[in-house]
């Protein structure tokens, strides 16, 4: 069952980074003229949907990730059959996309890290704020 779940793994991500590339291109002008050339407004629309539900299917699938990264070890221990629930959550992730992922951003992972995001928010600017002072200090030449 491990190598099941390994091999659900790289497909979900494969299909998470196609999906991605598919989203992330712009859609064909419009056939009208009165457009200019540009994209309907409904293909835009459609487009700025399908962004949000690959940045639901991403940011569900990061936590999934952190979760097995630390928690599985403890989890696997105490739950029977624990590799064959990840797997059907693997395959329910894998079929269901965006539909799938919505719901559980919206209703399990946002109301978790809501209470947190201004401090969350203040820990990566001094991250990036650090980062920069590093980038500076290692252009300077030596003598």
């Amino acid at each position: 069952m491990p190598l099941f779940v390994e091999i659900l793994r790289h497909i979900v991500l494969f299909q998470n980074t196609f999906d991605t590339f598919k989203t992330l291109k712009l859609p064909p002008p419009s056939r009208s003229s009165r457009n200019g050339g540009l994209p309907s407004a409904r293909a835009m629309q459609q487009r700025k949907r399908d962004m949000k539900g690959c940045l639901a299917v991403w940011i569900v699938w990061c936590c999934f990730m952190a979760y097995e990264r630390f928690l599985e070890g403890i989890f696997s221990l105490f739950i029977p059959f624990y590799d064959e629930v990840k797997a059907l959550t693997l395959l329910f992730l894998l079929v269901t996309r965006a539909k799938g992922a919505e719901p559980i951003y919206l209703h399990v992972i946002r109301p978790l890290l809501k209470p947190y995001t201004a401090s969350v928010d203040a820990l990566l600017d001094l991250a990036r704020m650090f980062g920069d002072i590093i980038f500076v200090l290692s252009t300077f030449p030596i003598r």
